[in-house]
């Protein structure tokens, strides 16, 4: 079957002409999960469903046990389906030999399935997860599915907020996004929120501020945001709700040091002449083209010494985090205090 996608793997399952093995792996966890449960469905089917279906946990045991299962004839004439979530084959040499020696002679009553959620298999830098990605494509079918592009996002958006009756344009659904990120599963809980709220009508911005879960990205903008307009109790009251909600202190920072640093990437494109759009040639943006708007809008008021200043604090309070037995709050606050500082000018 080779290299598939998600509307290859869609047009599989309907018409049921199933591989003998699937290797599904990348970036976006909700769609290997609803793949995964698409073929299970379809699959795993009929009175004798469970004892048809056997489970593993890649981290709990070993490729003998499943190709041993892989091996046994369905019950009743079904099909027999096995699932090994994570399985670590660029541990084992003698595992990824196993494996490729199974596919080739894979029984035709089976269909393997390897789903990959907390293992990440790098198929470009490592031999062996190439070797057996490339042996599921060669004998069944290898599916990558990796976190959608912008566009995309705003056409699942606008299609799931329709399917509830209600109506969202194309730059509240962009907004949507630079709120609550670009997790599908977090998106589509968030479409369904607000369509029921709309009760039939149209989702607007102020909807999305009043109800939408704000990411983690998208609250360290506000801080940062405070912080350019010289909003000190607003930058000191989300850093408060940050640490409230025990947010992983690197997690903060990191998100912070990105807000600089797409201010600082727009600043010196300007100075240079350069339209800030163009900063994408040069940077992966993706999803987070946005964020170039805000930045644009954010530093407008903001010289390059003053970024590269503030990047310099934040470089400091990262090396405080890391080397110090200093009090994370207490790091977090002194970077406020001279981040304020340095934006108002003094």
């Amino acid at each position: 079957m080779g290299r598939i996608d998600e509307k290859t793997l869609k047009a599989q399952i309907k018409e049921e002409s199933f591989s003998r093995a699937y290797f599904i792996f990348g970036d976006e966890d909700y769609l290997k999960e609803l793949c995964t449960a698409r073929l299970l469905k379809k699959l795993a089917t009929g009175p004798l469903a469970d004892f048809n279906l056997h489970r593993f946990d890649g981290k709990q045991c070993s490729l003998d046990d499943v190709l041993r299962d892989a091996d046994l004839l369905p019950m009743m004439g079904g099909v027999n389906v096995v699932v090994c979530n994570d399985y670590p084959f660029d541990k084992s040499e003698k595992d990824c030999k196993a494996i490729k020696e199974y596919l080739a002679d894979a029984p035709e009553t089976t269909v393997l399935i390897f789903s990959y959620e907390a293992v990440s298999p790098d198929i470009k830098k490592s031999s062996r997860w190439k070797g057996v990605e490339a042996a599921f494509a060669k004998y069944g079918s290898s599916i990558q599915l990796n976190r959608k592009s912008q566009s995309e996002l705003i056409k699942l958006i606008i299609s799931a907020c329709k399917k509830r009756g209600a109506e969202i344009s194309t730059a509240a659904a962009n907004y949507l996004i630079s709120v609550s990120g670009n997790d599908i599963k977090a998106l589509l809980s968030e479409a369904n929120k607000l369509s029921a709220y709309s009760n039939g009508g149209e989702i607007t911005r102020e909807m999305i501020d009043s109800l939408a879960v704000k990411s983690l990205s998208a609250r360290v903008y506000d801080l940062s945001n405070a912080v350019v307009r010289s909003r000190y109790d607003d930058a000191f009251k989300i850093l408060d709700s940050l640490f409230a909600t025990r947010e992983d202190p690197s997690f903060i920072l990191s998100a912070a040091a990105n807000c600089f640093v797409d201010m600082y990437r727009v600043k010196c494109a300007r100075t240079a002449g350069e339209a800030y759009q163009n900063i994408t040639q040069y940077y992966s943006y993706g999803n987070r083209a946005f964020a170039l708007d805000n930045a644009a809008r954010d530093s407008r008021n903001l010289s390059v010494e003053q970024l590269r200043r503030c990047l310099d604090v934040i470089m400091k309070a990262d090396n405080d985090l890391k080397s110090t037995s200093l009090d994370e709050k207490l790091v977090f606050e002194e970077m406020l205090v001279k981040l304020l500082i340095i934006t108002k000018g003094a």
